[in-house]
């Protein structure tokens, strides 16, 4: 049984309006957007007690009462999970793991809601698009980090973006991000490098030979470029065509 959403907002000290508290629609201060704080009679976010969910009327921001202790929590939503309902000792199917963030990124989310039958029917193609969507992510960001680390004489944007980066990776919906790229970056030769690194090498090659060609010198377009080729050459794979698999090398 889901926890009390409630419950979860009195945990937080969320402010209620009192006429409506404990009602099937529970109104209270949103403590997300906060457009309610200085409002006396306002109060933006609804909390449905009957089937455990939130909406504040303001921001948009909506889920379930899980996502909801997340978002005030800040802690991981497997964490939150556990906490209420245990590990699960049984063997689950990895698609049934993906957490609600993680379903939305690749299209699913509503599916799992809605009609878990359906769900259940997919779970493997569930799993092959969340690989897919991992694998595309991993290779942009490679790329992405290769680029900046061959930036020269730009020392402290080199430093920003790095902290940007990391900071992308960190609140992105694929565990570790940041920690793979980076030990595959820093790993032996020796070591055959992944499928996403070889896509994300070719991905900066060709970001970085785009800007020399078009005199962009200061690589002001560099990751535009990145975003575009890979948008591209997953177009051009559809269409079974062959990408162009070569460009300078990063920092020529």
């Amino acid at each position: 049984m889901l926890p009390n959403i409630l419950d979860v907002a009195q945990k937080y000290d969320l402010q209620f309006q009192s006429k409506s508290f404990g009602k099937k629609e529970s109104l209270a201060k949103c403590p997300f957007c906060k457009e309610d704080a200085g409002k006396r009679r306002k109060f933006y976010l609804s909390l449905n007690t009957e089937e455990q969910l939130y909406k504040c009327w303001y921001c948009k921001k909506a889920g379930g009462v899980l996502d909801f202790e997340v978002q005030l929590s800040g802690k991981p939503y497997q964490e939150i999970k556990q906490n209420y309902f245990g590990t699960c000792r049984q063997s689950l199917h990895p698609a049934y793991r993906l957490t609600p963030y993680q379903l939305e990124r690749i299209g699913w989310k509503e599916y799992k809601r809605n009609d878990f039958r359906q769900f259940q029917m997919h779970k493997r193609q569930i799993l092959n698009d969340w690989k897919q969507y991992t694998h595309e992510k991993l290779a942009l960001h490679y790329a992405i980090f290769l680029c900046i680390a061959h930036l020269e004489n730009q020392q402290k944007r080199q430093q920003e973006l790095l902290v940007w980066l990391i900071y992308k990776c960190w609140h992105a919906t694929i565990p570790n991000m940041y920690n793979r790229i980076q030990d595959e970056y820093l790993k032996g030769q020796e070591q055959g490098p992944k499928k996403w690194a070889v896509e994300g090498t070719i991905l900066g090659r060709l970001a970085w030979g785009t800007c020399l060609e078009t005199i962009d010198f200061d690589m002001d377009t560099l990751f535009v470029n990145i975003v575009f080729l890979q948008y591209l050459r997953k177009t051009e794979h559809k269409k079974g065509h062959v990408p162009i698999t070569e460009g300078v090398p990063i920092g020529g």
